[in-house]
């Protein structure tokens, strides 16, 4: 299969990442000159999607792997007369990329959500409807913070309840609204509540799976989704609460799932697209390997783990297998071994047996580039 993956940023790393383990024959458009899918794509297009009407029809299918509503919609509208296959659902995603349009739609289906201002109390998260993963996040804990935040951000702003708990994350796929369940995932985030890690395995996320993919059901049904859906919730003591849902091919996770699983969700997706089979259910009692996904940097002896917003601005990216320890190492160190991003991979039977592999690559980082110190921040309490 031939694939165009427009958008080589996060998205389109994941995108590429995945397409190349599926055998797929991948083309990264983008208008920078090097993204971070650049070196892992067969094929590298600088240019503005606006430029590529006269090769799209040499593809199989167009994965879009960027936000920017005007870029999806001309691709939309672009793929539908040149009669290529998008993998895209446009209207579903016109709901998920705002949170309000999210929360209407919760509030309408009755889907649990953390509590919005004022009716909750302080602390509270304070998000753009707008935005996705950690971009103007911040947690306040009084009046005069929550201010200081609503100016800096402005109108389209979501007020909920600050809960507590583990972070899950569960991809769908659906047909018409229609969702089949793919592994369920947990996140772990950084100071600044970007996705840092990425756990999969035989026991993350057991006791919440059920509840979780008749949620996914429910807000697939309720979408009338077709395509695929990413959703990630809290989990309290009084049961999940879903913090946002986006209807197109995330990053992070799916690669998680991948290792863990096997299912690629790239193909799956791509293949939906071009014969509109939906994909088959998860078989019952798939667990799957460990997997500790996470992401690195190394900045004056010292090697962080930090939010996936490390990777944007890193450059192009090469797939390093069995690299200091770790199943895969995506990362520039080959370039500048002084100053690096990577995306670290480990896979294992069970999840402490992956605890201790990596805590052995890491010290093998360490010595490698002759670091001091490790550095792996977390939310701030207060």
């Amino acid at each position: 299969m031939k694939l165009c993956i427009v958008g080589g940023r996060l998205q389109g790393l994941e995108a590429a990442y995945l397409a190349r383990k599926a055998g797929f024959e991948t083309t990264v458009v983008d208008r920078d000159v090097e993204p971070p899918a650049r070196g892992v794509a067969d094929r590298f297009l600088h240019s503005a999607v606006q430029d590529l009407e006269g090769v799209l029809p040499s593809f199989d299918c167009i994965l879009p792997a960027t936000e920017n509503i005007e870029t999806l919609t001309y691709l939309d509208e672009t793929a539908r007369r040149l009669g290529v296959p998008l993998a895209l659902d446009l209207a579903s995603y016109r709901v998920t990329s705002s949170k309000l349009r999210s929360n209407e739609l919760f509030a309408s289906a009755e889907i649990p959500t953390p509590d919005p201002w004022p009716q909750c109390g302080f602390p509270v998260i304070v998000k753009p409807s707008g935005s996705s993963g950690s971009t103007g996040v911040s947690r306040v804990f009084n009046e005069e913070t929550l201010n200081r935040a609503l100016a800096e951000l402005g109108k389209e702003v979501v007020i909920q309840q600050f809960v507590g708990g583990p972070s899950f994350s569960l991809e769908v796929m659906a047909h018409r609204g229609r969702a089949v369940g793919f592994q369920v995932t947990e996140l772990e985030f950084d100071a600044v509540y970007d996705c840092k890690r990425v756990l999969a395995g035989p026991a993350t996320g057991r006791e919440v799976e059920a509840e979780f993919r008749r949620l996914g059901e429910r807000i697939a049904s309720a979408l009338n989704l077709s395509g695929i859906m990413d959703i990630e919730v809290m989990s309290p003591d009084d049961g999940l609460k879903v913090l946002e849902i986006d209807a197109r091919l995330p990053s992070q996770t799916p690669t998680a799932v991948f290792h863990s699983t096997g299912i690629n969700m790239v193909e799956l997706l791509a293949r939906y697209w071009t014969s509109g089979r939906p994909p088959d259910p998860l078989p019952a009692g798939t667990r799957g390997k460990a997997v500790i996904y996470e992401h690195l940097r190394q900045r004056d002896k010292t090697i962080e783990v930090s939010g996936e917003h490390i990777l944007a601005n890193a450059g192009h990216l090469a797939v390093m297998s069995n690299a200091f320890g770790f199943h895969e190492f995506i990362s520039n160190c080959q370039r500048n071994p002084l100053a690096w991003e990577a995306t670290a991979v480990i896979v294992e039977d069970t999840e402490d047996l992956a605890r201790k592999k990596r805590d052995r690559a890491i010290q093998n980082l360490l010595e490698a580039f002759r670091c001091e110190t490790l550095l792996d921040p977390s939310p701030p309490d207060e």
